[in-house]
């Protein structure tokens, strides 16, 4: 097992990211691809999908810093 999945607090830190990003994802959806008919809302997730929504993230992470097609790990 790796130090990462150790650590508490990086474990927390990827929890609440993952939490962070699955709420932006329904306040969109919610917002801006619903609509209310009749005391209900119509949703329209499929428009949108959070497999959509984490490809767009990744792309900007990608253009942003990079992609890394190596990792080096220290020796010891």
């Amino acid at each position: 097992m790796s130090k990462v999945q150790k650590n508490p607090t990086i474990r927390f830190l990827f929890i609440a990211l993952s939490f962070l990003i699955i709420n932006i994802w329904i306040y969109l959806v919610w917002h801006y691809l619903s609509r209310l008919k009749r005391s209900s809302r119509q949703v329209f997730s499929h428009l949108f999908t959070l497999k959509q929504m984490l490809e767009f993230l990744r792309q900007a992470v990608d253009r942003n810093y990079g992609v890394a097609c190596e990792v080096c790990l220290p020796s010891g």
